[in-house]
């Protein structure tokens, strides 16, 4: 049954303030802790449980279970937080981060500079890359599950909504249609018992950057594997970006697998976006000390160059009074006649 407003969990640790969505395998409320900061909890959607027979439930909330297990263990700033799970009554629940903002598809309708879409891009990929390392996938990358937050000032992505999260090469064994964002989804998440990966992720997320600077949402794959539907290449639509990034989401796309990236970095390198280590911030030196450093290091060099000429000089004089003697001839053993 759906929680509302008021309702207490954890005996109190967490009361519900409003339903804040749900879809086919879960439902995710606003709640408050007991120190008045808003978070969010997600549960197993009621209805999807009651349509199911005791063992697949049961397995089921082991998937959960193991999932949320496993997402705790991806902390990275561009990635919402989640907490420890608990069971409440029947439910298993997850303890999410409630991330204040907006989502990029609430500016759907505004192109974005491919400056800025590329940095959002970036901040995804690196937090995906960290989803892919602790073998999971998030399957459900798309505009509406990029929040934009403040932070310091200045605006950062960060991927919310782990609820379709699946392992690393899991077979899906039901038919996952409805489970699917328009656009977004690779093809081999619409079909049976094909393994996902990494490059499931790259399709959804070179999707996302396509929408973010043409304004557009591409054709589904499903209408361009069966209907031979064309993707209009992101450069005719916005001429203004580069050929890089056209190649880049074009290749991310790819209906085969295969073609795509296999890794997360190996995309995001394509985009040239080679990492979010922050250079370091050029220092201006003086131009006295600077020529008086350089001065200074020839002087050691030249010192060195002489000390080791002399060096070898002293060893060359060494070497005859070094050098051994010849030994002595043995004696002769044949006495003059």
């Amino acid at each position: 049954m759906a929680w509302v407003a008021g309702d207490p969990l954890q005996g109190g640790k967490y009361s519900i303030e409003k339903e804040l969505g749900r879809g086919r395998f879960g439902i995710t409320y606003l709640v408050k802790n007991k120190k008045g900061d808003r978070q969010v909890i997600k549960t197993l959607n009621d209805d999807l449980l009651n349509s199911l027979n005791q063992l697949e439930r049961g397995r089921l909330e082991t998937m959960f279970w193991q999932e949320a297990v496993k997402l705790t263990q991806c902390k990275h700033k561009h990635i919402v937080q989640v907490a420890e799970p608990f069971k409440e009554g029947e439910h298993w629940c997850l303890v999410m981060e409630y991330v204040d903002g907006v989502s990029l598809a609430d500016r759907r309708q505004q192109i974005l500079s491919e400056s800025e879409a590329l940095r959002y891009i970036q901040q995804i990929g690196e937090a995906l890359i960290e989803v892919h390392k602790n073998r999971l996938i998030h399957r459900d990358v798309h505009p509406g599950n990029i929040f934009l937050r403040v932070r310091n000032g200045q605006p950062e992505a960060v991927l919310i909504d782990f609820g379709l999260a699946l392992d690393f090469d899991h077979i899906l064994t039901t038919n996952r249609t409805k489970e699917t964002s328009e656009g977004f989804t690779p093809p081999e998440l619409y079909a049976q018992s094909i393994p996902t990966g990494a490059y499931s992720d790259i399709y959804s997320l070179a999707a996302s950057l396509y929408v973010l600077v043409t304004g557009k949402t591409p054709v589904s794959a499903l209408k361009r594997k069966i209907d031979n539907a064309r993707l209009v290449p992101p450069k005719d639509l916005n001429p203004e970006i580069s050929d890089r990034t056209n190649r880049a989401i074009l290749t991310g796309m790819k209906l085969d697998p295969k073609q795509r990236s296999q890794s997360m970095r190996e995309w995001l390198d394509s985009l040239g976006l080679t990492g979010e280590t922050p250079q370091p911030q050029s220092t201006v030196v003086p131009k006295t000390n600077f020529n008086r450093e350089k001065k200074i290091n020839w002087t050691h060099i030249i010192a060195a160059i002489a000390a080791i000429g002399a060096l070898l000089s002293g060893i060359a004089a060494l070497i005859p009074i070094l050098k051994p003697s010849p030994p002595p001839s043995p004696p002769s053993s044949i006495k003059s006649p």
